[in-house]
């Protein structure tokens, strides 16, 4: 490592004396720490990263600046140099604790300047950029994996679940199925999954609402759809939508087929259903479906959507959660805290969402997720589930899990009559705003966490 810079040692402030005593304890530290190579350095105000690798035994390299001379001095250096780093001014804290702080501070500057030749085997730094990797030594390591966007974007993941029977038996429909829109070859498959969801959602709503018919007991989807009915009966007269089922029918049944390469044989361009075909099929959907309209089907057909759907549901393992609406979820596959996450449930709304970002869609960072409409729950409330994890090596792939985990809670109640972000999106960026309705339960924290 280089030696200490001219221009930088006489920015240090002046430590206030320590006794010998405290001196001596300063230099064992010291010694220890640099022996078991734990010296490291910390470019932001980090207090707590800080203080866990101070009760670890490591020592800090670091140097205390005003607020104008840390603007002069990134500005002067590059930014990439990883030789330098800035740690908290802690002369501008005005804090209660400052005092409490201000002897053990003493002892960790000390410190500081005894490592200050000592080669840093530890950078802790928010902007990967700050470091060159490139100019690390084998001993040395930073918080931050180069190329990590196969674990940290919505791009990345979509991407490696794609991949993932090549190195593993498991199949990545299981999870919620994921199409990066600006790849056009996977922009395709979403439309033609989405077309297929339209159907399996129209059989199962054929075959929920006979059941409702029978007074049998139906899922909360169809009941938020039978209040828009009573609006619709009085308005048009019963659909015949004998038509509409056996198209859907048959989308199903070629899947299948495909599944088993039944159609192998089969010429392809006359197995294709026309664009127009399907818009006047997803009109029918939605007007049924989305709008509520009344419907005249046969006892004969339901028995046929009954048994489509128990054969579709050995190779679709989700779809007793998918529900009806065929809802997707629509994220910038590079942004955090629900930035630009959209829910919607018409093929033509997502597709326009794409298109009204352009970067977004050059850089191919456009991600669909098929939404889970029948989630679990908690006090009719969403909540998704945090758990954090690190990753220490990519060979072989090592991930450590904290046991413990923590919930965000939306502050509405959950419905699928709203596509409101409030109802569907737990973060707490997008919840802290909000407050819960008078109905609201006790049992969930009042911080929404």
């Amino acid at each position: 490592m280089p030696a200490t810079h001219p221009e930088v040692c006489r920015n240090f402030v002046s430590l206030p004396a320590l006794d010998l005593d405290r001196l001596r304890e300063a230099r064992v530290v010291v010694d220890k720490a640099v022996k078991m190579h734990k010296v490291f350095s910390i470019q932001g105000r980090y207090p707590v990263i800080r203080e866990g690798l101070r009760a670890r035994g490591w020592v800090e390299r670091c140097m205390v600046y005003s607020k104008r001379r840390v603007r002069r001095h990134q500005s002067s250096r590059n930014r990439t140099d990883a030789n330098y780093a800035v740690c908290s001014d802690r002369g501008d804290d005005n804090s209660n604790d400052a005092e409490k702080e201000k002897d053990a501070n003493r002892l960790h500057n000390v410190m500081s300047r005894l490592v200050w030749n000592e080669m840093v085997y530890f950078y802790w730094t928010n902007r990967r950029k700050a470091i060159n990797t490139k100019n690390l030594h084998k001993e040395q390591i930073t918080n931050h994996f180069s190329k990590a966007g196969n674990l940290t974007t919505k791009t990345g993941l979509c991407l490696n679940l794609r991949k993932l029977h090549w190195f593993d038996s498991a199949d990545p429909d299981t999870f919620p199925r994921c199409y990066r829109l600006a790849a056009l070859d996977e922009r395709h498959a979403f439309i033609d999954d989405y077309r297929r969801t339209a159907c399996t959602s129209l059989l199962k709503y054929i075959v929920e609402k006979d059941q409702d018919v029978q007074g049998e007991r139906i899922s909360h989807t169809i009941q938020a759809v039978k209040g828009k009915k009573k609006q619709s009966k009085r308005q048009s007269s019963p659909v015949n939508i004998s038509q509409t089922i056996k198209k859907a029918l048959k989308v199903c049944e070629d899947f299948l087929q495909s599944l088993e390469h039944s159609d192998i044989d089969t010429n392809l361009e006359t197995q294709q259903t026309p664009a127009q075909e399907w818009a006047e099929f997803l009109d029918s959907y939605y007007l049924v479906v989305h709008g509520g309209a009344e419907i005249d089907s046969s006892d004969y057909l339901v028995i046929h959507c009954k048994a489509m759907l128990q054969r579709m549901k050995i190779v679709k393992p989700q779809l007793e959660i998918e529900g009806i609406h065929n809802i997707w979820i629509i994220k910038p596959g590079a942004k955090s805290r629900g930035r630009g996450i959209k829910c919607a449930n018409r093929l033509d709304q997502i597709l326009d969402l794409v298109k009204g970002d352009p970067k977004l869609i050059k850089e191919n960072k456009w991600v669909v997720q098929k939404y889970l409409e029948r989630p679990f729950l908690i006090h009719d409330t969403k909540f998704d589930v945090h758990q954090w994890f690190l990753v220490t090596d990519w060979n072989l792939l090592t991930v450590w899990f904290y046991k413990k985990c923590y919930l965000h809670f939306s502050t509405q109640p959950y419905t699928l009559d709203s596509m409101d972000s409030s109802v569907h999106l737990c973060n707490n960026s997008i919840q802290k705003s909000l407050r819960p309705l008078l109905q609201w339960h006790r049992s969930i924290p009042v911080d929404n966490m």
